[in-house]
């Protein structure tokens, strides 16, 4: 007996040593997150860095004991490019099959994501479509969307910041002349945000010398840059959300450019344009979705991310997914009942959250957050060094392919 009672004892001493029984023990039912994302698809870049988030987040809420006890489990649908059809597909499959208790996505589909999700339920959403539509939405019907939660800001906002981007050159450099060229896709996001910088251009004084609608799809640029190198203007924003589209165009440009500022809206952060482009990226312009913000918490938390997937965190969905998810899971524990949602959806309103990307404020009428202080949008130039420069942070510079270079003041 003596004998037998030490190997027990050994042999439990070496599972707890070995981590077995350290492991958090969960009830039997989890707690399930929907996650609509792109995985397949133009997007499936971004629905990849989007499930990097969640994995990140349900790994250390897990790590951490849990929610409530339980344990939290990501339920994926591919939403694919976005089409209605499919986000209302999701809206069935997680909802209705799955019933998990919240849903949290990367973008959705700028407004056909708010009406799948929010309408038919009270269930907490998330999404970052930086949508006006979806604000729009909640603003007149807010009783039917008040568990809608947009943590980016719209279209507009970043459309201000690009402006600011391509006059900022003012103080060191003479403009060649005060014309614009604005290109844009047909997404509600591409006409909004090229249609923020062609008011505030024009308000401003800038002529617009092209404003022009062109179908996803497009790789030949030959008629676009022919009135563009006729006009000379000395700026350009031109957003379509995607890869081979902008690559083609940035690519075609630069074998004959004319002295202009580029921006190129949200495609400036990807690794696969970057790759296409090479150097002839350097001194293009656009917006940054996903900056974490250098405070000790948002260093550590990007080690951890390279650790887990291998590389830097790419400027992209990763810490707006996390972040979300986090701070449902906040709301979920003050509540104490991840069934009580009404509860949970009045308390995420009232109660900012801190996160890697800025300061979380849902309190107002559209339920989205606003560029402040505490919640800045990153506006990012691609350098000669091979990485983002940053407006108000970093020094901007002229790009190589100006010929002739803007003369200094």
């Amino acid at each position: 007996m003596i004998r037998n009672s030490k190997l027990i004892f050994l042999t439990v001493a070496l599972l707890l040593f070995s981590g077995v029984f350290a492991s958090p023990s969960f009830s039997s039912e989890p707690i399930k997150i929907g996650a609509p994302l792109p995985l397949t698809g133009d997007y499936a870049a971004d629905g990849e860095h989007m499930l990097m988030g969640f994995q990140m987040a349900v790994d250390d809420l897990n790590a951490s004991g849990g929610l409530l006890g339980q344990k939290v489990e990501l339920v994926t649908f591919d939403i694919k490019n976005l089409a209605a059809e499919d986000v209302s597909s999701a809206s069935k499959y997680l909802i209705k099959k799955e019933k998990v208790d919240a849903v949290i996505e990367g973008y959705g589909g700028w407004g056909p994501d708010w009406l799948a999700f929010g309408a038919n339920s009270n269930i907490p959403f998330f999404h970052g479509s930086g949508s006006s539509t979806a604000n729009e939405l909640t603003m007149k019907d807010p009783k039917s969307y008040s568990n809608m939660f947009q943590y980016f800001s719209p279209e507009t906002d970043y459309g201000v910041r690009a402006y600011q981007g391509l006059v900022s050159f003012d103080k060191k450099y003479q403009y060649p002349n005060k014309k614009i060229a604005i290109i844009y896709g047909d997404l509600d996001w591409d006409i909004t945000y090229t249609r923020a910088v062609k008011d505030l251009a024009e308000k401003d004084g800038w002529e617009v010398v092209l404003d022009e609608k062109v179908p996803y799809g497009t790789t030949d640029w030959g008629p676009i840059l022919t009135k563009i190198r006729k006009e000379k203007p000395a700026a350009i924003c031109i957003s379509i959300l995607s890869v081979p589209d902008i690559s083609s165009f940035v690519k075609q440009f630069v074998e004959n450019p004319t002295s202009s500022l580029l921006d190129i809206s949200y495609m400036v952060v990807f690794k696969e344009v970057q790759d296409a482009v090479g150097e002839g990226l350097q001194g293009v312009m656009g917006y940054v979705t996903s900056y974490v913000i250098p405070t000790p918490e948002g260093k550590k938390w990007k080690i951890r991310f390279k650790e887990k997937f291998g590389f830097e965190v790419p400027l992209t969905t990763p810490p707006s997914t996390y972040d979300a998810t986090m701070l449902w899971a906040k709301a979920v524990r003050e509540i104490g009942d991840v069934k009580k949602y009404d509860e949970i959806n009045a308390y995420i309103k009232a109660n900012p959250y801190k996160g890697l990307l800025g300061t979380y404020d849902f309190n107002n009428p559209g339920q989205g957050v606003s560029p402040s202080d505490t919640f800045p949008i990153a506006y990012g130039q691609y350098n000669s060094k091979g990485a983002l420069s940053f407006f108000g942070v970093d020094e901007f510079e002229l790009p190589n392919y100006m010929n002739p270079a803007w003369p200094k003041k």
